[in-house]
């Protein structure tokens, strides 16, 4: 009786598969890693951009501040080109109701503003 070794034909192409899967995973598990520190990293650079841009927001909006304060707007005006803050008595209140209609220009609320 003759035997026929199975097992042969199936070792032969079953082990390199085998070995060419479990080598295809471990490159492709390194990879993925890379690609997550990569993206890790990334993020940091993101997150330290984000807060070096809002402090320089906060610095700018400080800045505007002091420019924009009633002493240094004050201090600013000299000679004809003075900045002069209105009198209350002489302000006129516009209002807008809720019709298109042109707008109405009145001394109505002056009592508002009177100290």
């Amino acid at each position: 009786m003759t035997h026929v070794n199975r097992s042969g034909i199936f070792s032969f192409f079953l082990v390199p598969l085998s070995v060419a899967l479990i080598l295809f995973g471990i490159f492709s598990i390194v990879w993925l890693r890379s690609s997550v520190r990569t993206a890790e990293y990334g993020i940091a650079a993101l997150d330290h951009k984000r807060v070096e841009t809002l402090r320089e927001r906060k610095t700018l909006m400080a800045e505007k501040a002091s420019l924009l304060s009633i002493q240094s707007v004050k201090s600013k005006g000299s000679g004809k080109l003075a900045l002069v803050f209105p009198d209350r008595i002489k302000v006129v209140y516009v209002k807008k109701d809720g019709k298109n209609t042109p707008f109405k220009a009145s001394l109505e609320g002056r009592h508002l503003s009177v100290p």
